[in-house]
């Protein structure tokens, strides 16, 4: 127990000292800091048998890799989709969503219809920030709202503690995103 308490603060530090650092454009550092929360965060997660939220910390794992890669290799311009991008982008995550409950669900998962959710659109939602789709924040708000209930629920306070920070930085992602569809 002492050890999951313990590798869940290390992993929210060190996800809080990422998002700290992305936010100052301080880059490629901050994605070492990922690199180690999604290492200390997703040991945590599979302590408490989350299987997906496992295998999320993985992904993000590579994705710190591909963004540290990706720094200075060229131009970034944000990217507005249609509305029937994003219902394909949905329905997809949709039914990957149910394939995943039905294999969480097999392998004895806790929490398998929240955890392969959060999961699942945490992918969809990576891929909409990836293209800086102002959009990707309504993603996040849902998600990171799931995520507190259900870190809190598989006894991962802390981690409920940073997905109510990073609930926030969606909101305040979305408001400067009207800003930017107004701009367009």
């Amino acid at each position: 127990m002492a050890m999951v308490r313990l590798s869940e603060g290390i992993g929210v530090a060190f996800n809080l000292a990422y998002t700290w650092l992305y936010l100052n454009g301080t880059l490629p550092l901050g994605y070492a800091f990922a690199a180690l929360g999604a290492v200390a965060l997703g040991w945590a997660c599979w302590q408490r048998n989350l299987q997906a939220e496992t295998a999320l910390h993985g992904f993000y794992l590579v994705m710190a890799g591909v963004g540290a890669w990706l720094v200075g290799q060229g131009d970034w311009t944000p990217q507005h989709h249609g509305l029937g991008a994003h219902i394909l982008g949905l329905a997809l995550g949709v039914v990957c969503w149910g394939l995943t409950v039905s294999f969480l669900k097999r392998r004895g998962s806790s929490m398998p219809v929240l955890d392969a959710f959060t999961t699942v659109f945490s992918v969809v939602g990576t891929w909409w920030m990836i293209q800086g789709d102002p959009a990707n924040w309504l993603y996040w708000m849902v998600i990171d709202v799931v995520s507190i209930f259900l870190y809190a629920k598989r006894g991962l306070p802390w981690g409920a503690v940073l997905f109510a920070v990073y609930t926030l930085l969606a909101v305040d992602g979305w408001f400067d995103g009207i800003a930017w569809f107004t701009l367009t």
